[in-house]
């Protein structure tokens, strides 16, 4: 097991920088906007692609608990994979990038607090608050951080997947 989640968790991985790629050549600001909800997606029917690949290789069946673990290491796989191409990216590849794409998450912050009505004074302080947690994370320790806490989200993630993949093998009479 451990085997093949390491190997699909390389090819997530990849997978996971090739879209980043993508995007960011597309258009970088589409990083931080909820388009990025759509790699939610795509990463958990992968993860559930992978783990129904390896039930069937291993007889078929695959309880539950195995199933989590599966997942939990693929995505941790994945994910370490992914915090290192995100360091080189936005600290080798293009150091500006942190800086626009913080400007943007401010813009569709600010957007959101006028569409709510909230007080100036407010979303002043808020919109700052924004712009230095931003650029935060895409440092290098913004970038550990952010993988360290990833581990709570992938454990979750691990939870869905696991329920797909999972396969109780029929009881005897």
């Amino acid at each position: 097991m451990n085997n093949h989640a390491i190997k699909s968790g390389l090819m997530l991985g990849v997978i996971g920088i090739v879209l980043t790629l993508l995007i960011y050549i597309v258009d970088p600001t589409f990083l931080v906007s909820m388009w990025m909800l759509l790699f939610f997606l795509i990463f958990i029917v992968l993860v559930s692609y992978f783990g129904i690949q390896h039930r069937k290789e291993i007889g078929g069946y695959m309880a539950f608990g195995k199933a989590w673990i599966y997942s939990m290491q693929l995505l941790v796989v994945a994910g370490i994979v992914a915090t290192i191409f995100n360091i080189l990216l936005y600290n080798v590849i293009d150091p500006e990038l942190p800086s626009m794409l913080a400007d943007q998450s401010v813009e569709n912050a600010e957007a959101m607090m006028s569409r709510f009505g909230m007080p100036e004074d407010q979303m002043d302080e808020a919109l700052e608050k924004t712009r230095t947690d931003t650029l935060d994370r895409f440092t290098v320790m913004g970038s550990i951080k952010g993988f360290l806490v990833g581990l709570i989200f992938y454990a979750i993630l691990s939870l869905i997947t696991g329920a797909i993949i999972k396969k109780k093998e029929p009881e005897l009479e």
